[in-house]
């Protein structure tokens, strides 16, 4: 309101920005960011914004994969705009380098997950990350394998055995996650 009333518009994405200096996982800060990037009106808007706005997020990610406020901030620069998010190469990159990592993997397998039930075509990369993490998580094993069926397609596969990794790790939705399974599209 203050903002919008009274104005102050000119430095608030820099203060964001301090803010988050200060502590990166501050979600409110995340989420006046967002607010700033898409209300004010000398930054031109979300779409004018969001190049530079997801290198900032995936460096964030980067520094603290743990994070899921950025994860989440990430996800926002593309509301209703999934295609844009399927089919920006930076973001396939961080999960990617998140997932070869010996790090938390929860949100980038989240974010994989939604890539790939919006039409993203995982190459082998992804496949070797996400069976990696699947052999060396899984306490007891994961019983999904890549590629259940010949007949289905391997992105389904994957994501089967993505949402299988996840309600492991992420134990706290673990039902969440085995909704998700079954919500998948079922191959005939």
């Amino acid at each position: 309101w203050v903002l919008q009333t009274l104005g102050g518009w000119e430095d608030e994405l820099d203060y964001c920005h301090q803010l988050l200096e200060e502590d990166v996982f501050n979600n409110s800060a995340w989420n006046q960011r967002y607010f700033v990037v898409t209300r004010s009106p000398l930054l031109g808007g979300l779409k004018a914004m969001r190049d530079s706005e997801v290198k900032y997020t995936v460096d964030a990610i980067l520094a603290n994969p743990e994070n899921e406020s950025p994860w989440r901030y990430l996800r926002g620069l593309y509301k209703d705009d999934t295609q844009s998010l399927v089919n920006n190469p930076e973001v396939s990159s961080v999960c990617l380098k998140v997932l070869t990592k010996k790090v938390f993997h929860i949100f980038a397998l989240s974010m994989l997950l939604d890539l790939l039930c919006n039409g993203f075509h995982a190459n082998e990369e992804f496949r070797a990350a996400v069976n990696a993490i699947r052999i060396s998580e899984s306490d007891p094993p994961v019983v999904d394998v890549i590629r259940i069926h010949e007949s289905d397609p391997p992105e389904t596969d994957l994501a089967k055995v993505v949402c299988s990794i996840l309600a492991h790790l992420d134990s706290i939705r673990g039902n969440y996650w085995t909704w998700r399974k079954r919500k998948l599209p079922h191959v005939v």
